[in-house]
């Protein structure tokens, strides 16, 4: 009997001692749900917050890795293996410093950053994933220094564009872009310079051009209110550095077909006031939202939100 406790005591020693001898590094973390609950909770994130960063990893992990859950080996094959170029690759390469950080020396900054690029890399180069600025989505999330927050899609004819229509490669993507803005009499997407449009903005851009000719009818409707919106003296830009506009964006919200129309009414006030009054589509959108919200505290504070923040124009 003392001879199979003493073997059991070894075994359980080795064990413990190599456990003991293996370093949790951030990557560690960030292959779970309730490590990436457990991670921010040390730094004050936690709740819905965190519950939220957790679900936004999940898809992102899953966009690149064309599965749910991820090995180390797995993630690590995934991203060397991206096609990435200029700043895309500077983004896979810090990602990769950050994730084999030890636990000792992980600050706080360093997983909201490497958060923050596998969100942007899921956009740029996985499937399914389009993101938007976590800046007027969530204030906490914004405080804390998160970009983006990932939209999940519902909508039928923006899930069907997302995952069939627009090409996944950020070339490819840029190219789709160009052709379709230009056919869809647009403007000129070769004159549009990345602070105009950024990397991370341009799978929402090409998911409202491929709305545009796929969408329903509710959605093409929304549409058409952008693009009277982008119209001056007859020529439509929606992309135009002298009267700025990002409500293309909002088609990446999986949005009811009461809020599209609603949406589009207010986008059609916006430009006949624009019009009207001989005055930016920004100054337009905040006048017109600002009548809608008297009387609404929600309503209000939203309008504080982003004319604050400029989510819509910058």
């Amino acid at each position: 009997m003392f001879k199979y406790f003493l073997v059991l005591c070894l075994v359980m020693n080795l064990s413990s001692n190599a456990f003991a001898g293996a370093t949790t590094k951030l990557v560690d973390f960030m292959l779970s749900g309730s490590g990436v609950v457990e991670i921010l909770g040390k730094y004050g994130i936690k709740g819905n917050d965190a519950k939220l960063v957790e679900s936004y990893m999940a898809t992102s992990l899953a966009a690149l890795g064309s599965k749910k859950s991820l090995t180390k080996q797995e993630l690590t094959d995934v991203l060397s293996k991206l096609p990435v170029t200029g700043p895309d690759a500077s983004v896979r390469k810090e990602l990769q410093i950050l994730l084999d950080k030890p636990e000792s020396e992980i600050k706080k900054e360093d997983v909201v950053k490497a958060i923050n690029n596998i969100i942007y890399l899921a956009n740029r180069h996985g499937k399914s994933v389009i993101i938007t600025c976590a800046e007027c989505v969530n204030e906490n999330l914004a405080k804390n220094g998160f970009k983006f927050t990932v939209e999940n899609i519902k909508n039928a004819s923006a899930a069907k564009v997302l995952n069939e229509v627009i090409p996944k490669n950020p070339a490819e993507l840029n190219t789709f872009i160009s052709s379709r803005i230009k056919r869809l009499g647009m403007g000129d997407y070769s004159k549009v310079t990345p602070d105009v449009v950024s990397p991370a903005e341009e799978k929402s851009l090409a998911l409202f051009l491929g709305l545009a000719e796929s969408g329903s009818a509710d959605q093409k409707a929304l549409i058409a209110s952008i693009k009277k919106l982008s119209t001056r003296n007859g020529k439509t830009n929606i992309i135009d550095p002298k009267n700025p506009q990002k409500f293309w964006k909002i088609v990446a919200e999986d949005m009811s077909p009461q809020d599209m129309s609603g949406w589009t009414r207010t986008l059609n006030e916006v430009a006949a006031r624009a019009d009207k009054d001989n005055i930016s589509s920004e100054e337009a959108f905040y006048r017109t939202f600002k009548e809608k919200a008297q009387g609404n505290d929600y309503l209000m504070k939203l309008y504080e939100t982003l004319k604050a923040n400029r989510c819509l124009f910058k």
